[in-house]
């Protein structure tokens, strides 16, 4: 009896849910995929550069 009662509720509360527009979603999503590539490509970019430096430097002390 008690879950037939929680799921009643849940029904009830998911009915007062505000859900986002198709339109929303897609725009968050893509907004998210751009971010995470320029992300991506900046920390790539950097360990790149650390990359270079501390081969610069490791061959200065190892020479």
């Amino acid at each position: 009896m008690k879950l037939k009662e929680f799921l009643a509720g849940v029904r009830s509360e998911l009915k007062k849910v505000t859900w986002p527009t198709r339109d929303l979603v897609v725009k968050a999503t893509l907004s998210v995929i751009i971010f995470t590539f320029v992300i991506g490509i900046y920390l790539w970019v950097l360990d790149l550069s650390f990359t270079k430096v501390l081969s610069f430097i490791f061959a200065l002390r190892g020479s």
